[in-house]
């Protein structure tokens, strides 16, 4: 299926493309008109885009319903702080509460049940036992259109960045098996980071991993060995020597010993089993 975003209906290509970009994380943003009246709300248009200056980036829609302009976005445009907060898979429920369209002056933190603590540098309060909150100002607004579900760019500069002590661990580094994280999918969908769902695919240094271009088409070509380990296979430094680089016949049982020895990360093992 091919849809030219022109020609298809806008909420139908919004559910398309917010489909399979994921998962996508969720920044739950506290903010404040001029009157002080607290505002939180979720964006998974959210990231990070670089470290120095920190910069995190966000993008509020305008409404599809009626090409309005949300509350987050108005009071950032009036005040130019806010906090963005990273909460995990225990508050999943609250963050859609929190998500729900209310008028201006209601206040997201009583409706969701979250509780609020006092920032250092900025107004909004941050959200209490969030894993981080990022206390930001907004160095910029980029408007990327003015039709209904055009995006507002929100570039944030953090002032201040706080992360929850019992994701930390003694080497000063967030423990990612310490917590459980939740990404954004499509429709109702979201997706949670637990212990059961991490895998770890160690990296190298620049430039370290020979590649697919050097692997023998018999290792590529294999309808037992996945891309993955093909990929794991790829990434040693240096394949063996090149006289045992033989287009050997595919054996089904070895290959099928071969899948076992990449997880458990025995790849020179499996490389010598593959080219013996």
């Amino acid at each position: 299926m091919t849809k030219d975003p022109k020609n298809t209906e806008q909420r139908l290509f919004y559910h398309l493309m917010s489909s399979v970009v994921t998962p996508r994380p969720i920044a739950l943003v506290s903010s404040q008109d001029d009157e002080q009246n607290v505002n939180l709300a979720p964006f998974s248009f959210f990231n990070m885009v670089s470290v120095n200056p920190p910069i995190l980036v966000f993008s509020p829609l305008n409404r599809m319903r009626n090409n309005t302009a949300k509350d987050t976005l108005n009071n950032l445009r009036n005040t130019g702080e806010l906090v963005i907060n990273i909460l995990g898979y225990e508050h999943v429920g609250q963050i859609s509460l929190a998500g729900g369209e209310y008028d201006a002056d209601v206040n997201e933190f009583i409706k969701s049940g979250l509780e609020t603590e006092k920032a250092l540098q900025v107004s909004p309060p941050m959200v209490k036992h969030a894993l981080a909150s990022f206390e930001c100002k907004v160095n910029e607004v980029i408007s990327l259109g003015d039709a209904p579900g055009a995006g507002n760019l929100v570039v944030c500069q953090v002032l201040m960045a706080h992360f929850r002590d019992d994701i930390i661990n003694e080497n000063g580094r967030v423990e990612a098996e310490r917590f459980a994280s939740v990404g954004r999918l499509g429709d109702n969908y979201y997706v949670k980071g637990d212990q059961s769902a991490l895998f770890q695919i160690k990296k190298g240094g620049r430039g370290t991993g020979v590649g697919w271009d050097h692997i023998p088409n018999f290792i590529k070509t294999s309808s037992i060995l996945t891309g993955n380990e093909i990929s794991e296979l790829a990434a040693i430094t240096e394949l063996p020597k090149a006289n045992i680089l033989k287009e050997a016949l595919p054996n089904n049982k070895k290959e099928s010993l071969v899948k076992g020895m990449i997880a458990d990360g025995k790849i020179k093992e499996a490389w010598a089993l593959l080219l013996a």
